[in-house]
């Protein structure tokens, strides 16, 4: 009897002891990553990719929203833009034609021109010997050394070529006003400039429309953003869904932790760095190293979240304050959610209690 009180004792006495120096909690929970996927933009969902629980790298295709829609005015841009081309093609060729042209006009009305002014020169030249050479016979007629017949058809002579000189004069003043008419329709090659500015204007505003509909067009096409596993799906195929309504959550199975509330009573005990035992209840035979990471800065009920506590010496519920550690080694197989218990070790005496 002495011996079994004396172990009993002793087998207490390191119980209260262990238990003054461990901080233990059995309503640990493993946490991970967990994204929500959702679209940017309303639509019915035309299928999902993916299966819960299969592994995806990062950019493989989870979700398709319908994009019938977007895919016919990508269509029909893709005309007005093919349509823009051939007017700028055809502006183009007009104005180099016209260009060809005003230009073989005028070197042509140049060389009228030129023409047109050596032929009045002639006939100025012949008109003016003429009316030498008329007065000359006016003289002999007047002293009667010449016939009348004689002076007369001179002097129709010189009426004949000074009205042709007046005509080689009439013809350089139209050749020139032909030039100054053709040279003032080089305007029309600026009308044309300005009509394949407008064109490009539109074209670039087209080009706009058509990079924000292959925008909205990747947007109907949901990739994931990390390696990881799929852990709900929560909408399905032919299902409408707004921007932001989660379709399925992603979890990364390579980023686990656990986190325990532990009681207000108990945190100060607990400190950052400090090693942690770990057992989870999907693994009832194994033991798991670990940390203190992270000791939250507000309390379960202040975060909405509901944990089991115990009776406060000061009346109601202890509180509990979210504490994060790390797993060393996690296990596969681990799933956001499992249960686990911590032994966190407290090895200053500092923080034993008092």
């Amino acid at each position: 009897m002495v011996l079994g009180l004396a172990g009993g004792a002793a087998l207490a006495g390191y119980e209260v002891l262990h238990w003054f120096t461990h901080v233990y909690e059995d309503e640990a929970r493993v946490r991970g990553e967990l994204i929500a996927i959702s679209a940017q933009v309303n639509g019915r969902i035309a299928g999902i990719a993916v299966e819960e629980g299969a592994r995806v790298a990062a950019g493989d295709l989870l979700v398709r929203l319908d994009d019938a829609d977007i895919r016919l005015e990508l269509a029909a841009l893709g005309t007005d833009l093919a349509l823009k081309a051939a007017e700028r093609a055809r502006l183009v060729s007009e104005k180099r034609a016209f260009e060809a042209e005003l230009a073989s006009g005028l070197r042509t009305r140049d060389r009228q021109i030129r023409a047109a002014e050596l032929e009045r020169d002639a006939a100025r030249e012949r008109a003016e010997l003429s009316d030498a050479n008329l007065e000359r016979l006016r003289f002999l007629f007047e002293k009667r050394h010449l016939p009348e017949d004689r002076f007369n058809a001179e002097r129709d002579k010189a009426l004949d070529l000074r009205g042709r000189a007046a005509l080689a004069e009439a013809n350089v003043e139209v050749a020139r006003r032909e030039r100054e008419r053709l040279g003032a329709t080089a305007g029309r090659a600026e009308v044309i400039e300005r009509e394949i500015a407008i064109s490009d204007l539109e074209r670039a505003r087209i080009e706009d429309d058509i990079r924000l509909r292959e925008e909205a067009l990747g947007r109907r096409r949901i990739v994931s953003p990390i390696a990881g596993a799929i852990g709900r799906i929560h909408r399905y195929a032919g299902e409408y869904v707004e921007d932001g309504v989660p379709i399925l959550t992603l979890h990364d199975p390579a980023k686990f932790w656990i986190e325990a509330y532990v009681d207000e009573g108990r945190l100060r005990h607990v400190r950052v760095g400090q090693p942690v035992s770990i057992d989870l209840e999907t693994r009832p035979f194994e033991e798991f190293s670990g940390v203190v990471r992270r000791i939250g800065n507000a309390t379960a009920a202040a975060m909405g979240v509901e944990t089991p506590g115990s009776g406060s010496r000061f009346g109601g519920g202890v509180e509990r304050v979210p504490v994060r550690i790390s797993i060393d080694a996690p296990p596969p197989g681990l799933t956001p959610g499992m249960r686990a218990r911590v032994n966190i070790r407290v090895h200053d005496g500092a923080s034993l209690p008092r």
